[in-house]
């Protein structure tokens, strides 16, 4: 997978997918215009849902600072299906500009696979519950339940009218535009509550608000609105949406 970039060398993507662990090395210059190949390359491994993927950088430069904030976003979209996403063998432009852009608490960073690997198999799993339902309207009342229980088990309670709210719509969404029965998802980790719908439909979901739609109706417009974050990953059997809640309650005014 490659993409042209003028005097600069193209952006190679040579995926090794398996199971549990998928590998992406890359190889050239990541800048704006081949960013989006790394985000393609690494979407496609995520739908065949690895426990970790391996980004493996030791041939890549970087054209600039703000090329690798695709890190974090990739971090993020892997953690909302269950992927935990690496970064392994970074070589010296990447190393050097991910220390100064202090983005270590947001992309893990080895010098090899196998420390990678082992760091992984030693971390927490992150709590995760899941219920499949049925596209009708009641299947936002159940999914605002899991909702509901999950956040007061997991102790965020602070997060359970956002979360049941944006859960509603990503329902919502789901019965107007998929019409096919959802695995919907709560997931907890270290910074961020994600809640996550997956459906049948492979259509990237629409930010248009579905006029007289029952259970919400408001679209997808309200969870940009409420969410930290927000994505849409493509699935083998349709797609996922997910949206994710910054665990710590943000206080206004605070000079902390």
């Amino acid at each position: 997978m490659t993409t042209g970039g003028g005097s600069r060398p193209e952006l190679t993507c040579v995926a090794e997918p398996d199971f549990p662990v998928a590998v992406l090395r890359v190889a050239g210059m990541l800048g704006f215009a081949t960013a989006p190949v790394l985000r393609r390359a690494v979407l496609k491994l995520l739908t065949d849902q690895p426990e970790l993927l391996l980004i493996d950088t030791a041939e890549l430069d970087v054209a600039d600072d703000i090329t690798l904030t695709v890190l974090p976003m990739l971090v993020r979209q892997g953690a909302a299906v269950g992927t935990a996403v690496m970064v392994v063998a970074p070589s010296a432009p990447v190393r050097t500009r991910l220390a100064a852009m202090a983005m270590g608490r947001h992309v893990p960073v080895f010098p090899t696979r196998d420390e990678a690997v082992e760091a992984f198999v030693a971390r927490p799993v992150a709590p995760r519950m899941s219920v499949w339902l049925a596209p009708e309207p009641a299947a936002t009342t159940l999914g605002r339940a899991l909702v509901d229980r999950t956040c007061r088990m997991w102790r965020v309670e602070h997060l359970v009218d956002t979360a049941a709210l944006i859960m509603t719509e990503l329902i919502s969404n789901a019965i107007q535009h998929a019409g096919t029965p959802m695995r919907c998802s709560t997931t907890l980790r270290p910074r961020h509550l994600y809640v996550a719908v997956s459906d049948g439909s492979p259509d990237p979901p629409r930010r248009s608000a579905p006029a007289g739609a029952a259970g919400g109706g408001r679209g997808l417009l309200i969870v940009e609105a409420f969410a930290a974050t927000w994505g849409s990953l493509p699935r083998a059997d349709g797609k996922t949406v997910w949206a994710a809640l910054p665990r710590r309650p943000v206080t206004v005014g605070s000079t902390s």
